[in-house]
């Protein structure tokens, strides 16, 4: 059977059927399939049409709505990468931008689609005192949320790195190493061990990568070799710094104080996470001749019961959640 021209379809870096798993909800409902029940294969199932008869990766009408969906964009980061040599130019090019990159770090910001998380203001100082300690908190004290940092890996200023001790792996997702430059791109190794979570899953690792980490500023800074696991997963964090890059840089971190500390030279240097509450602004529109009022609120949180039948299990939510959530 020849091919239609439509039917040429971009190359991946996913099978349709792992697309289809990863982006479900941003599929249409495929069309009944046509061809008669007793003459389909029994043997092979597609999982976007729910019946039997061909593959999901086989399902035409699958591909042709991946390929819809990287026309507009909503699928674009699928699209195999293809590496194209086209001559001295793109290798003068090439040359010019290591060049301007060995004179300043690469900022990579986060472009946040999640609404809901919290926004983090990141502060540092120093202190000549080398005794690393904390200062007791009352019970309406403390920090709420996770331990965020920014750290400089090899040369680029990463936002949104997550610190937490629970964990064997230093982890950068996908989105994150897609941004580094070639040359860094270029140390990467096949990864040897997968990734277990709590409740059990097993996810294989891209790739992973030893890159120098330094925390702190240019007057002081402590810096060390850590080994990241690539990780493809949507995340609002760039990646995760656990248990090894922890103890390599000698951080004593505090989740209830928001803060971590780890001594640096002739001192120690102390970092802080805190979360800006939102405020959210609504405009009220008024009579001719007069300027809109301003009406400021912010969102409150209140307790509910996990279970009606152990009513002092509670968890706190937003006010403006909505009964579904």
């Amino acid at each position: 059977m020849v091919k239609k021209w439509h039917d040429r379809f971009a190359l991946l870096s996913k099978t349709p059927k792992e697309i289809l798993a990863l982006e479900k909800g941003k599929f249409k409902a495929p069309p009944p399939m046509t061809s008669l029940v007793k003459k389909r294969n029994n043997n092979k199932f597609c999982e976007f049409h729910g019946e039997v008869g061909h593959n999901t990766d086989e399902c035409m009408h699958l591909k042709r709505q991946i390929e819809e969906l990287i026309k507009i964009g909503k699928l674009s980061h699928v699209i195999k990468e293809i590496k194209q040599n086209n001559g001295k130019d793109q290798q003068k090019a090439s040359k010019k931008r290591e060049a301007s990159s060995k004179d300043k770090a690469l900022a990579i910001l986060m472009v946040q689609p999640w609404q809901r998380v919290a926004m983090q203001r990141i502060t540092q100082s120093f202190s000549p005192n080398l005794e690393i300690s904390f200062p007791p908190i009352d019970e309406e004290e403390g920090a709420e949320g996770p331990m965020i940092i920014e750290a400089e890996v090899e040369g680029h200023f990463i936002h949104r790195m997550y610190v937490d001790g629970g964990s064997a792996s230093e982890i950068m997702y996908e989105h994150c190493f897609n941004k580094l430059i070639p040359e860094v791109k270029r140390k990467m190794v096949p990864a040897t061990a997968p990734l277990i979570g709590f409740s059990g899953e097993i996810i294989w690792p891209l790739r992973q990568i030893s890159l120098l980490v330094k925390i702190g500023d240019e007057e002081h800074s402590t810096s060390a070799l850590m080994n990241f696991v690539v990780v493809r997963s949507a995340s609002p964090y760039y990646g995760i710094i656990e248990r090894p890059g922890i103890r390599k840089i000698e951080v004593v971190p505090s989740t209830a104080h928001g803060m971590l500390k780890f001594p640096v030279e002739r001192g120690v240097l102390m970092i802080r996470s805190s979360k800006i509450v939102t405020i959210e602004c609504t405009s009220i529109a008024g009579t001719m001749g007069q300027s809109p009022a301003i009406k400021h609120a912010v969102e409150e949180r209140i307790k509910v019961a996990i279970n009606p039948k152990y009513p002092k299990q509670t968890v706190m939510i937003g006010s403006t959640l909505r009964e579904e959530g």
